[in-house]
């Protein structure tokens, strides 16, 4: 070796040594109630303090003109003002507003009920905000944005996360039914916060709204989510991998013109290998174009063939005995060329009046709202599905709502409206599909509960706090579509989990290499259509599940049972478990690779080091 050799390789020694020194250390967050301080001001805003790092929550409060402020001394808007304690109250000549604040581990819960004191429908934009001199990053919905001015809006990922520059964070967390239905979050002039901006009160009618803030000495977007998901009790089991398998024809083309799709002429042992490729034991089946079935509505009752399907499930279940089965439902849309039977009274219509569709007007929008028609055929769609085809579940596509928010028209919600933003008016009456069908969606819930059918939706299930209480109650599953990866972020206060990118999958390679961009989001994986072909080898998803997450981190996320990674690191399930490495390298194939690992503050840490497109599970024994 020459001395130019030797040097360069003494570089390299060099360079590996200061890169394994700055390998961070990766665990289960250490969870101890956050020692903050909270009070209600003379002016009814929420003051913070936690180690010196102080927050003042306002709120606005829309009049007709102007607005009512809860600040830090009382607003000359407001009269009849009472604070004791941890009440407050005050009102307007139109309403009254009566808030309370208790104190949780990591966050304080504030609730407000609001009382229409007049004798027409209240319009009442509602917000919550703090001012930040400075911040050196802020999110809304789980969005980083990069401008002063900001605007997000989902209904599961309901925050606003700022870190100021003087350190720690601070997060605001929409919790009320109509609050996450109607939710914004903002950031403009220094202010950052949520708000509703399409509530209306009918009179005499008390409102309640009621949101979460999380002040942390912590300055990281997961270390909010984190806190933000025990509070809400999200991090429960996620019991399997998932794969779309449904009874095909022969002929059925793929994206790789040597391979149809699988289906109802394969082997049982053709089908086992495919399922034990996939690593799924979660398998939705659904209805079959080539077969002359249709998946929606009236459409799907005339079409079905429950006898195809009862036949290939037996042969489900013989190629995998542990398997779960599923089948496709969808509420909201019918094909109207094909339709049956008078909707009319139960259309979702636009501003215009105009039916609302998919995008697509052969595919019309209906609202199935507790005692109407639609929802009286779509519940005998669920009977049939749980006693003609005997599943195990029911996958429930579009869950909360399909491509409207909002139907212009009877009935009305009696909470919902578009409000003038000048001179805070009602401009028209609206209702939110979300909350209208809200009543139903828990009654067929407790139908599937009954009958011990399982539920996975497509679309999140914490759209509304009812339903996360009924998703942690039940444990039921929910993912989001992937088309935008960043989709991933409003699965971060639900179950976390991408479905398969169905516009860029193209072969087995890209469905692992999707993988590692979900693992971006702290995210787990489904597979997507039966389009990809072949699956020629198990991979990343194998060792994927169960897995009970307890934090979610940028590469990463950590359950009680393994974690997953496709960062480099020294990680610790927590203690000093034994555990077993399982490293797969840029294609997917699993490899065997030496697991070393150290003893540092009580704690047991293994030493992953990964290469580009590489990712490791690490399972405890």
């Amino acid at each position: 070796m020459n001395l130019k050799t030797s040097s360069l390789f003494l570089c390299f020694l060099l360079l590996s040594c200061l890169k394994a020194g700055e390998l961070p250390f990766i665990m289960p967050d250490l969870v101890a109630p956050v020692p903050y301080q909270a009070e209600l001001s003379p002016g009814g805003a929420v003051q913070i303090d936690l180690a010196g790092q102080k927050y003042l929550v306002e709120c606005d409060l829309s009049l007709i003109p102007g607005w009512a402020h809860l600040s830090a001394e009382q607003d000359q808007s407001l009269s009849d003002v009472s604070l004791a304690g941890n009440k407050f109250s005050a009102r307007t000549p139109n309403f009254r507003i009566e808030r309370s604040i208790e104190r949780n581990d990591e966050a304080l819960v504030v609730r407000d009920r609001i009382t229409n004191l007049s004798d027409r429908n209240l319009p009442l934009m509602y917000r919550q905000k703090l001012r930040l001199d400075k911040v050196k990053e802020y999110r809304l919905c789980g969005y980083r944005i990069y401008s002063k001015r900001g605007n997000g809006s989902n209904n599961i990922n309901a925050t606003t996360i700022c870190m100021p520059e003087a350190g720690g964070s601070i997060g605001l967390l929409a919790l009320s039914d109509v609050f996450r239905a109607h939710f914004r979050a903002f950031a403009a002039m220094g202010y950052y916060g949520i708000g509703d901006d399409n509530l209306v009160i009918m009179p005499g009618v008390t409102q309640e709204m009621s949101f979460a803030i999380f002040p942390s000495q912590k300055d990281g977007y997961y270390d909010q989510i984190n806190a933000m998901r025990r509070f809400l009790k999200v991090n429960y089991e996620i019991p399997a991998g998932f794969a779309f398998l449904s009874p095909y024809p022969p002929g059925v083309i793929t994206f790789n013109p040597d391979y149809d799709r699988i289906g109802k002429d394969n082997s049982v042992e053709e089908i086992a290998a495919w399922l034990h490729n996939k690593s799924a034991d979660y398998v939705c089946d659904g209805a079959v174009s080539a077969l002359k079935e249709h998946a929606h509505g009236t459409a799907w009752n005339k079409s079905a063939k429950p006898e195809i399907h009862t036949a290939f499930h037996e042969k489900i279940r013989q190629a995998r005995p542990s398997v779960k089965l599923f089948h496709y439902f969808h509420c909201y849309i019918d094909i109207k060329s094909l339709m049956e039977g008078d909707f009319e009274k139960d259309r979702i219509l636009t501003p215009s009046g105009k039916q609302a569709d998919y995008r697509n007007p052969n595919l019309p929008l209906f609202m199935p709202v507790e005692g109407s028609s639609w929802a009286d055929m779509q519940e005998k769609r669920l009977i049939r599905l749980r006693d003609e085809y005997k599943l195990d579940g029911i996958f429930w596509d579009e869950f909360t709502h399909s491509a409207t928010d909002y139907h212009y028209g009877e009935p009305w919600d009696g909470l919902s409206a578009d409000i003038d933003p000048r001179t805070h008016e009602i401009l028209r009456l609206k209702t939110s599909v979300v909350l209208a069908t809200l009543p139903w969606r828990l009654r067929m819930l407790e139908m599937f509960v009954k009958h011990d059918l399982r539920l996975i939706a497509n679309g999140g299930g914490g759209y509304t706090q009812t339903m996360t209480e009924q998703f942690v109650k039940n444990k039921f599953i929910a993912f989001m579509e992937t088309g935008a990866v960043t989709n991933l972020y409003c699965s971060h206060l639900s179950t976390p989990i991408g479905l398969g990118d169905h516009i860029t999958e193209r072969n087995e390679l890209d469905c692992y290499r999707g993988m590692l961009r979900f693992l971006d989001f702290g995210s787990l994986y489904f597979y997507y259509h039966q389009q990809v072909e072949p699956f020629t080898h198990p991979t990343l998803t194998r060792y994927m599940f169960p897995i009970t997450p307890n934090t979610l981190g940028e590469g990463y996320i950590i359950g009680d049972e393994r974690i997953i990674t496709k960062k480099s690191g020294y990680y610790s399930l927590g203690a000093k478990e034994e555990a077993e490495a399982h490293f797969f390298d840029a294609n997917g194939y699993e490899v065997q690779r030496e697991l070393k690992s150290i003893e540092k503050d009580g704690r047991r840490y293994y030493l992953i080091e990964l290469n580009e497109f590489e990712s490791c599970a690490l399972v405890k024994k």
